[in-house]
């Protein structure tokens, strides 16, 4: 059998991109605050990431002109050998005092710090990796490559029901999402912490939606829940609120001098180019002087959550910038995000296996860089959506499952 064969047979793509529906590999020609262009047309951006909207502030885009003129475009090497820059230990040091820790690691991308860290950390004889059944396919990734005990669970009942079989779990890592990105679901991580007091395991924390939103200044779920110093390890990205590129973990010193030496998506892999780390840079020097921009940031959210609720969308309990539009049918979430966008706004949709079947969404996300007048212009769209299709009701909402019932197993099969 040809190796290829599979890639020759596979028309999804094909079949979408001929009904005209096809939503993904758009191409942005430009950018401006909260707007960008498609098909020479300026749009909304509501589907983006850049929860804080820092992409175009002035201070982080003259930071990565800084670093442009003084290291140049790129660091040609690895940290390990030949591209560790001035500029990636100032990082790490102001992200290690952000967060209240020993010591922080900067990776190139956030998948490779998540492949990297939790891969190393559970391939030591005896490790138990506990998983959570919604994580991030970096995540996923990490914890299959580890190729130790792996444990699934669906929820923290479920965690504890599988703790309670045995007595001492110092040999155990669970890993985490705290905030789920489709939904916006924020983990209880007082539980989580009570759990870890009794049972002894330590816990990875991936927060790359809660870092930059929640807690003070931005330090991200675990500082909103009060249990910052109960997380041993807490991941977090440069490419969502940090309006850059890259990841990074924080935690004890001699974890992170380990995984500095040991991690091979760092030690293989070319450093964080100068103008992504100075722009996170920048980014968290914001965070930590202005806070007016969490002030506007949570503003601009409860408007448009209410707005949509009122509109009768169903948004899935989220209390983060993500705002999930609950729509059901894949074929339907394509559809009215090809329509929202001929209607000038841009939104994302999330299909199986971002979700379970028959619960595709519309993943929109609000930014302190969106007016007012814009996020009106977005719930008149909704509006004329609503109207136009059978989307289930805030009013259906007790006939949904409840997020932690949600089946995520498709994401992490058991032979893994």
């Amino acid at each position: 059998m040809d190796i290829f064969e599979a890639c020759f047979s596979w028309q999804e793509a094909e079949l979408v991109k001929s009904s005209g529906l096809y939503p993904y590999y758009r191409t942005l020609s430009s950018s401006e605050g909260s707007t960008v262009e498609v098909d020479g047309k300026r749009v909304i951006m509501l589907g983006s990431n850049n929860y804080l909207g820092l992409t175009h502030h002035p201070d982080v885009l003259a930071a990565a002109h800084d670093a442009l003129d003084r290291y140049g475009t790129g660091c040609t090497g690895s940290r390990l050998l030949n591209g560790n820059l001035d500029l990636h230990e100032s990082l790490e040091r102001e992200l290690a005092e952000h967060f209240g820790k020993e010591a922080a690691l900067v990776f190139s991308s956030g998948f490779l710090a998540n492949l990297g860290a939790v891969s190393l950390l559970g391939h030591q004889e005896g490790a138990v990796l506990f998983s959570e059944r919604e994580n991030h396919a970096s995540l996923v990734d990490g914890v299959r490559s580890a190729r130790s005990d792996t444990r699934l669970f669906k929820d923290l009942d479920d965690l504890e029901r599988q703790l309670a079989q045995g007595t001492q779990w110092e040999h155990a890592l669970v890993v985490t999402d705290a905030v789920f990105s489709m939904s916006g679901r924020v983990l209880d991580l007082k539980r989580l912490t009570a759990l870890k007091q009794k049972y002894g395991f330590r816990i990875y924390l991936d927060d790359a939606h809660g870092v930059g939103v929640l807690g003070h200044q931005g330090r991200g779920a675990a500082d909103a829940a009060g249990v910052g110093a109960e997380i041993d390890l807490i991941f977090g990205t440069f490419s969502k609120s940090f309006a850059s590129l890259g990841g990074f973990i924080v935690g004890e010193r001699p974890v992170i001098d380990y995984l500095r030496h040991k991690a091979r998506t760092i030690i293989f892999s070319a450093a964080m180019p100068p103008s992504a780390a100075a722009s996170a840079l920048a980014a968290l020097r914001l965070m930590r002087s202005t806070p007016e921009l969490f002030e506007k940031l949570w503003e601009r959210v409860a408007f448009f959550r209410r707005g949509v609720e009122r509109l009768g969308y169903h948004t899935m309990g989220s209390t983060t910038p993500i705002v999930p539009l609950l729509v059901g049918s894949e074929s339907l979430a394509f559809r009215m995000c090809r329509e929202a966008l001929d209607l000038g706004l841009f939104a994302t949709p999330a299909i199986y296996p971002a979700v379970p079947l028959g619960q595709a969404l519309i993943r929109t996300s609000v930014t302190p860089a969106h007016t007012e007048e814009q996020l009106a212009h977005a719930l008149g769209v909704f509006e004329q959506l609503a109207a136009r299709y059978p989307i289930p009701k805030v009013t259906d909402a007790a006939q949904l499952p409840a997020a932690e019932e949600m089946d995520f197993s498709y994401l992490f099969p058991e032979e893994a």
